[in-house]
């Protein structure tokens, strides 16, 4: 019998090498979505020019390591790296490299049953074990997912996986399609050329400079268009605007609104496009040095419309972390109100003083407002300057360059900018926690609330869609009664092509730049 079992596993791995091998030459192939699609035959012509595609970006990392902080956003967004699920343009779960994933009737584990047919770069099949030792390597490496440690997770065969939690985890499937949750062969070089299932592989890398990719042969998901791609870090926004003009990239996303206003001027040599994304413009009021009157009064003297007019287009208006058009973006806020605001100021013993500003005690109210200029947050800072010097509230402005390693791990600030993707893997809990939990992540600004934390417990472990988003509006709603946030707005993730250029960054089921249908020329 033991005889028998060996043949089968062995015939099975030379079926699945055979599939890989398939992939490299006719047939039928598997895309993203798992349909068919036939591949096409071999061009034995040599192509007149390469297509080789520049793209400028705002970072760079010193590895490529996509377990390690967040650098398999950058992996993902190469393809290079690819995870098992992802969350569409819909904000709906879908497979990758998983064919399927379903629970027990106890929510405490799951079975996970990959695709046929995937192979990495090299060539070599992916495999139930393989995805094993990926999710236990991040849980020893991953910050965020030191959580995996306590789950169980075995390999049932060549192609199905088993995740058993100590304590029901509903959104398990969504956490796997977090780009860190990539999959590679974890003994290649994974700080300098990772070996993936994405339709790009790595053929130079010079740390926090530049990224040379070429076309992975063995691709899986069908025809890659381009023959490779390279990615050069230019932090400087206005150097990157002449990058493009001149010709040494052909495209980059984030543009400033003002190269923004000159790109979209000249549609006969570049494309605009825009594309909605869950990245939230915020700011954490200091629940420990601000009282309430004063954060009431700060969140009805910004106005949002105005910050969104000045950013032309790039963003849209939110009252929440999230879109109000999704189940768990239903909340309300009482909004831009200049009079209310100095109102608030005055119940709180606050007297305007000949200058225009608000003080008590013989002292002028004086808030520090901080933020990095990342992404226009330095426009926004100085426009709400402003906003708050018309209801007679001064704020300071002080820059820096890793909030994340100054103002909000010290809680030195009255006012803390910062942005986010409040729903990567299109659930809200992992924001909520983010912003109000209770490990070490969560209240940077000193914001605590019993029913808060109640209610965060009950959204971590709830598996029905409705009462999810329930909660999570729940949760939104009290933190804005209270005043322990200010929401701005939703970024649009904003791509500048050169004419002729095609599917960089056009959409979020991806999270990053290159797919196998982008193309040039």
């Amino acid at each position: 019998m033991k005889k028998i079992i060996a043949l089968f596993l062995v015939l099975a791995l030379a079926l699945s090498l055979a599939a890989c091998s398939a992939n490299q030459t006719t047939g039928t192939v598997q895309n993203n979505q798992g349909q068919g699609a036939t591949a096409a035959p071999e061009n034995t012509e040599t192509p007149a020019e390469e297509k080789v595609l520049h793209i400028g970006s705002t970072w760079l990392y010193a590895s490529l390591n996509p377990h390690v902080s967040y650098q398999g956003w950058e992996t993902y967004g190469y393809g290079l790296t690819e995870t098992l699920f992802y969350v569409d343009d819909n904000a709906v779960l879908q497979g990758l490299l998983a064919e399927s994933g379903s629970v027990s009737a106890d929510g405490l584990t799951w079975t996970i049953v990959l695709r046929d047919g995937i192979c990495f770069s090299d060539g070599d099949p992916l495999t139930a074990e393989t995805v094993v030792a990926n999710l236990q390597d991040l849980s020893k490496v991953g910050e965020r997912y030191t959580y995996l440690a306590d789950y169980t997770i075995q390999a049932v065969d060549e192609k199905t996986l088993t995740i058993t939690t100590p304590a029901p985890n509903p959104i398990l499937l969504n956490e796997l399609a977090d780009p860190d949750v990539a999959v590679v062969k974890l003994d290649s070089d994974l700080d300098n050329a990772p070996i993936g299932t994405g339709p790009f592989e790595v053929a130079s890398f010079e740390p926090k400079v530049k990224v040379m990719l070429t076309k992975n042969a063995n691709y899986w998901g069908g025809k890659v268009l381009l023959d490779g791609a390279e990615f050069t870090y230019i932090p400087d926004a206005d150097t990157m605007m002449m990058a493009l003009q001149n010709g040494e990239i052909d495209a980059y996303s984030g543009p400033t609104s003002d190269a923004l206003e000159i790109f979209s001027a000249d549609p006969d040599n570049y494309t605009v496009t825009f594309v909605p994304t869950t990245r939230c413009y915020f700011y954490y009021l200091n629940c420990k040095t601000l009282d309430a009157n004063v954060r009431a009064a700060i969140n009805m003297a910004v106005n949002p419309d105005e910050i969104v007019t000045m950013m032309e287009g790039m963003v849209e208006p939110t009252v929440g972390p999230f879109n109000s058009g999704c189940a768990y973006g239903k909340v309300a806020k009482a909004g831009y109100n200049p009079e209310a605001a100095k109102t608030k100021l005055e119940e709180g013993g606050y007297m305007i003083n000949g200058d225009g500003y608000y003080e008590k005690n013989g002292k002028i109210l004086t808030v520090s407002l901080w933020y990095y200029a990342a992404r226009s947050i330095d426009k926004i800072s100085a426009l709400m300057q402003e906003q708050l010097k018309a209801v007679g509230i001064l704020a300071e402005l002080n820059c820096s360059e890793d909030a994340d390693g100054t103002y909000l791990s010290t809680g030195d600030f009255d006012i803390g900018m910062y942005n986010m993707i409040a729903a990567p893997t299109g659930d809200p809990y992992y924001c909520l926690n983010a912003l109000m939990g209770e490990d070490k992540h969560g209240n940077r600004n000193g914001y605590v609330n019993a029913e808060v934390q109640q209610l965060l417990g009950q959204l971590s472990t709830e598996s029905d869609a409705s009462v999810r988003a329930d909660l999570a509006n729940q949760i939104q709603q009290i933190a804005l009664n209270d005043n322990a946030f200010g929401f701005i707005a939703l970024l649009k993730k904003v791509t500048v092509m050169k004419k002729g250029v095609n599917n960089i960054g056009e959409t979020n089921g991806t999270h990053g730049a290159l797919t196998k249908d982008s193309a040039i020329g």
